[in-house]
């Protein structure tokens, strides 16, 4: 293999394959013709001298090979980035990508005053939003993205991540106007009756704050909170809540916003059943933290939020 050969332009583009695995969405992401991505995801098939992305029904598939070289190339890109910004980091002029990964509550509360930044001091700085529930940290650890906004904990054995506070989270409870409790003084007693909806987004099986009804003893492993309604992330909450007597226990922005939908309203979570203000951090990895552009970003969220009473 002579690495004469290799075009970083090419293996630049493949790292955006490989994510993407779609040649018309990498062309879009990197505002290019998809003949070029063709072409390079070509001549990267013969440097690898593998197919890397096979066609299926449905766009294409990783070969092994491809997927056993992804967190390298990912590994070689930051790293010619890394230097590239090293040498020559200005916001006004970087022409790069960011990408941040965070459930719907923490990007709507919290991206929106940093992307306006962006845009005014970086403008060909382009930011990738990711907001698809998964494990938190699994692309943050593999170099797929370069921030997580997230209230959760890495794993333990994950000794490579960097965070900062950036908000606190708070709690309301979403349901429908003509909701029995809609107009009654909420206890404990007479929320534990209720049937609520329970979002799992990483396969937790229990309700964010049914732990408080245990401590009160109204709730135990043999007498659980009724859920009837189990969905895998935040945005169908709303429209559930609207035309059903379920209620969810969602975060306060989200909950709030919610509430456009005049069929809804908020209601405030009972004191003993309320959770201790939980932190929403900003998390990167070890490799990105004396990465310049990354540098620049996190002094952006410092600014905006860092201090400050943001609640998420």
């Amino acid at each position: 293999m002579n690495l004469s050969q290799i075009d970083l332009n090419h293996l630049f583009i493949l790292k955006y394959l490989l994510e993407e695995k779609h040649v018309s969405n990498t062309a879009n992401a990197l505002n290019m013709s998809q003949s070029s991505v063709s072409r390079a995801l070509q001549k990267m098939r013969i440097f690898f001298d593998d197919e890397l992305l096979v066609r299926k029904k449905y766009g294409y598939e990783l070969t092994s090979k491809a997927l056993s070289i992804k967190h390298d190339i990912n590994s070689v890109i930051t790293s010619v980035e890394t230097l590239a910004h090293k040498q020559s980091f200005e916001p006004k002029t970087v022409r790069s990508i960011v990408k941040i990964y965070g459930l719907l509550p923490q990007i709507n509360t919290l991206m929106p005053k940093v992307i306006s930044r962006i845009r005014h001091e970086a403008p060909n700085l382009v930011v990738s939003l990711d907001s698809v529930p998964k494990r938190h940290f699994d692309e943050l650890v593999s170099g797929d993205v370069h921030f997580v906004l997230s209230s959760h904990q890495p794993p333990s054995s994950e000794q490579n991540l960097y965070r900062m506070v950036v908000a606190k989270r708070t709690f309301r409870l979403l349901m429908n106007r003509n909701h029995p409790m809609a107009q009654e003084d909420l206890t404990p007693e007479k929320l534990a009756k209720c049937d609520f909806g329970q979002i799992s987004l990483q396969g937790e099986k229990k309700l964010s704050f049914e732990h408080k009804f245990e401590e009160l003893g109204l709730a135990s492993r043999t007498k659980r909170l009724s859920a009837p309604i189990q969905i895998s992330n935040f945005s169908s909450a709303s429209s559930i809540a609207a035309e059903t007597d379920i209620i969810f226990h969602l975060p306060t922005p989200f909950a709030e916003s919610a509430c456009q939908d005049p069929r809804l309203i908020t209601r405030e979570v009972p004191k003993p059943l309320q959770i201790s203000f939980q932190e929403v951090y900003l998390y990167w990895h070890k490799r990105f933290n004396d990465d310049p552009m990354c540098e620049w970003v996190r002094s952006l969220f410092k600014e905006i939020y860092v201090g400050e009473d943001k609640q998420s």
